[in-house]
């Protein structure tokens, strides 16, 4: 057999994970009768999303009885319809995208909200002195087609009364999006304070800014594990295993983010060792809300959906609202 670079890093994770079986003292017979679950990220492997990763190689899922296998999204919406038809168990998404998945009769929910804060931002090269969305009138912003950091830039617009046409919205693919920014083809972008702001700026050498979503009136909440309603009705004891072995996989990884690191470069050899954990380090803040008196990571907190809802509602083209939003979450498998 051919040994190619993918398979030399599939035998490098079966071989982790078969000593980290050993390690757990879970025989081989247990492994055998494994729960076997899919979780869909949003995009490709990041150090922001590391911790699942390295729950896997930590064992922490095996440990609660599950096989998991984390796979790559092209995005909210596709990781949304693949959880709706029940190809994948679970998908990362946040409640914005969520919300107009359900008003479309995707029968999804929200079992554990990860993000208290969304980390939608605006990029901007420093020399043009983005600062707020006013100063966006007249300038271009390089986007990604059909991404929610796309869609409540149309929201952050409409909230502060700058007109859309008075922007030049640049929709395009991932890579795309970002050599037209890198090469000043556009002053400003859309990302993450934790991801895109983080790797463009160590490609770019500094002279970057940004501002985040948040801070002109859109604020709404970010990453969420989502699942099936029947999943969560039928097989409640799997979503209650991956939630607290997901969740205790943040807890290690932001206390070890190194570790967390080392797990995301088995998947994806050529990434930036430091830059990812800066990404894993500036996700710490994101997990629990300002005035959050809990600070129980994963809760969903009900008065914040109905913001989001009201939010989407005047501004993210939501056109039908929920008078329960607990519609759109639980907290049973939140401790």
């Amino acid at each position: 057999m051919k040994i190619t670079r993918r398979t030399a890093m599939q035998a490098a994770v079966g071989g982790l994970t078969v000593a980290a079986s050993a390690e757990l003292g879970i025989t081989p017979s247990q492994a055998e009768n494994l729960k076997k679950v899919t979780v869909r990220l949003a995009f490709t492997y990041n150090g922001h999303r590391s911790p699942y990763l390295l729950g896997v190689d930590k064992g922490f899922y095996k440990q609660e009885g599950l096989d998991v296998d984390v796979l790559e999204g092209r995005g909210m919406t596709s990781s949304m319809q693949l959880v709706a038809s029940q190809q994948d168990t679970f998908a990362i998404v946040d409640p914005p995208s969520l919300m107009l998945g359900v008003a479309q009769g995707m029968p999804i929910k929200t079992v554990a909200q990860v993000y208290q804060i969304s980390p939608n931002a605006l990029i901007s090269w420093q020399e043009y002195g983005i600062n707020q969305p006013a100063d966006l009138k007249g300038k271009k912003v390089a986007t990604l087609q059909g991404d929610m950091t796309t869609t409540m830039l149309y929201a952050l617009l409409a909230k502060n009364g700058v007109p859309a046409s008075d922007v030049r919205i640049i929709a395009s693919d991932g890579g795309t999006r970002n050599q037209t920014f890198l090469a000043k083809r556009t002053e400003a972008i859309t990302g993450f304070p934790n991801d895109s702001y983080l790797s463009l700026s160590a490609t770019a050498g500094g002279g970057l800014k940004y501002f985040t979503y948040a801070s002109f009136g859109i604020d709404t909440m970010g990453d969420s594990i989502v699942a099936h309603a029947s999943t969560i009705e039928k097989s409640p004891e799997v979503v209650r295993a991956f939630v607290k072995a997901s969740l205790r996989a943040y807890d290690y990884a932001l206390r070890n983010p190194e570790e967390a690191i080392a797990s995301l470069k088995m998947r994806a050899p050529n990434i930036n060792v430091g830059v990812e954990v800066e990404k894993l380090k500036a996700t710490a803040a994101l997990l629990r809300a300002e005035g959050d008196k809990d600070g129980i990571v994963g809760l969903s907190v009900e008065s914040r959906w109905k913001a989001t809802q009201a939010l989407m509602k005047e501004f993210g083209g939501l056109t039908t609202g929920i008078t329960d939003v607990t519609t759109y979450y639980t907290n049973d498998f939140i401790k």
